[in-house]
């Protein structure tokens, strides 16, 4: 009983802001409580060295239980030849795994690639007598949560009980290191495409990202800070950059994973700046959003510039300007589909010039509600009032909560001139066309509004009645 209280106060502790990833991993994940470590040294007349530090770090065991930010350390040095070093870690019983029904592993590292100096790292999958199982890529998975850690993943499709992390040397004189704070899976988990599909649907903040490319010519990427995009912080960002000679082609990346999948009629809010000297105009017709459910992509891909407006537009051009954008996932027949992740996708060679170590920021993306439903009633100019009203597309979704509604006199900015689902515009006695917009938050914390929906008001004179004739 008093371990299992411990065990209780540590989880309420870590939860507690501590550290903060732990909420999106399973409350029923499993840890590896046992490891063995070792490596190899340069041989055969070559020399390197390696070493596994504090070891026991990694794993669950009495006053350590995971998670938390003890790790162990492994070193790899080599003058000339390759050393490695690893650390496997032992879940408490086999995992059962198969290609209908993998399982997926994730490891928190330090890892970036980028600091490597050659050499890399290995994941493998390993069987209780210690034969290394078969898994969905050679490759693993490398995911950003928004606190900064780095979780690599690995899906085996065979039963297994291991999992080993090897670091290995720069051929040439060097030294790399890698912490390795604990590894978990969380068994059921259904969508293998996903590493966190564990929490129910919330107000839309991503809990994981990962950055690709393709098609790179003559220089080397980066997003730097990809969990800075996911942080509810507007004042940090994550980069696309180049991090050498500018980049001429190709593309580079970043896909955001929900906590599941979306609502019906959800959409997405981005923000975006930019750093680079390149026309705001180029950015907008390179970027592209694409919605994913699991690895499938739904709806139609869409181009940033079909989603902004002028002013919009106008902002974008330089100066690190934030600008915030909707995009509603739709199929070809116009109809909201069901998504899990968002895809942004820059092709470098729309912009004009090379994409240097200034470039795309990304700030922030959230689901949010689509926009609500209203239309603009006829008005007289003597009267010189409409009552207008406007309904949320998801009322009909069960559990989906409350909304709350406000009123604007601009596509953007400014506050709002009522906070009623239904209000009686008033002054209107010029004839003429008198717009006005609206949107709906969900309730809940860290939920944000929907686009605005504009809505028209025709102003008409009222009729004249014609001259009575008062002689026949």
């Amino acid at each position: 009983m008093t371990k299992l209280y411990l065990k209780l106060l540590l989880a309420l502790a870590c939860c507690g802001g501590f550290v903060p990833y732990c909420a999106a991993q399973p409350s029923n994940a499993v840890y590896p409580d046992k490891q063995t470590n070792g490596g190899t040294a340069a041989g055969g007349g070559l020399t390197g060295s390696y070493s596994v530090a504090n070891p026991d770090n990694a794993r669950n065991t009495t006053g350590n239980f995971k998670p938390n930010n003890n790790y162990a350390l492994l070193t790899a040095t080599s003058t000339l030849g390759t050393s490695s070093a690893w650390i496997q870690l032992e879940f408490p019983a086999e995992a059962t795994a198969s290609a209908g029904a993998p399982v997926t592993v994730y490891v928190r590292t330090n890892n970036n690639t980028s600091a490597l100096l050659g050499g890399g790292v290995e994941l493998t999958a390993h069987d209780k007598n210690g034969v290394q199982v078969s898994v969905q890529s050679t490759d693993f998975k490398t995911y950003y949560t928004p606190d900064g850690s780095v979780f690599l993943a690995i899906t085996p499709t065979a039963t297994f009980k291991y999992i080993r992390t090897k670091l290995s040397s720069p051929v040439a004189l060097g030294t790399n290191t890698l912490q390795v704070y604990y590894a978990f899976y969380g068994p059921g988990a259904t969508n293998t495409s996903n590493p966190y599909p564990f929490n129910v649907a919330d107000c839309g903040s991503p809990n994981v990202s990962t950055k690709d490319y393709s098609g790179l010519t003559l220089g080397s990427f980066d997003v730097q800070n990809a969990g800075n995009a996911i942080d509810n912080d507007l004042n940090s960002k994550s980069s696309f950059v180049s991090t050498g000679v500018a980049l001429l082609s190709g593309h580079i990346k970043q896909t955001f994973f929900f906590n599941g999948v979306s609502n019906n009629a959800d959409a997405v809010r981005v923000i975006l700046s930019q750093s680079g000297s390149f026309l705001a105009v180029n950015l907008a017709s390179g970027i592209t959003l694409q919605a994913y459910n699991g690895s499938t992509p739904v709806g139609t891909s869409t181009l940033v510039n079909t989603l902004l407006d002028a002013d919009l537009l106008g902002l974008l051009g330089g100066n690190n300007n934030q600008v915030a954008f909707h995009f509603a996932p739709r199929n070809a027949g116009g109809a909201s589909v069901i998504f899990d992740r968002i895809e942004l996708d820059l092709n470098i060679s729309a912009l004009g010039v090379g994409l240097g170590s200034n470039g795309l920021n990304i700030h922030d993306v959230r689901r949010s509600p689509d926009v609500p439903t209203a239309t603009g009633p006829n008005a007289c100019s003597n009267i010189g009032t409409a009552a207008l009203s406007a309904l949320a597309p998801q009322l009909g979704i069960s559990g989906i909560g409350s909304f709350s509604y406000a009123w604007y006199t601009t596509a953007h900015g400014t506050g709002s001139v009522s906070t009623t689902q239904n209000w009686t515009a008033s002054g209107l006695n010029t004839p003429g066309t008198a717009s006005y917009y609206v949107d709906i938050t969900k309730s809940g914390s860290g939920c944000i509004a929907s686009p605005r929906k504009k809505v028209d008001i025709v102003v008409s004179s009222p009729p004249v009645s014609p001259g009575v004739a008062l002689n026949p």
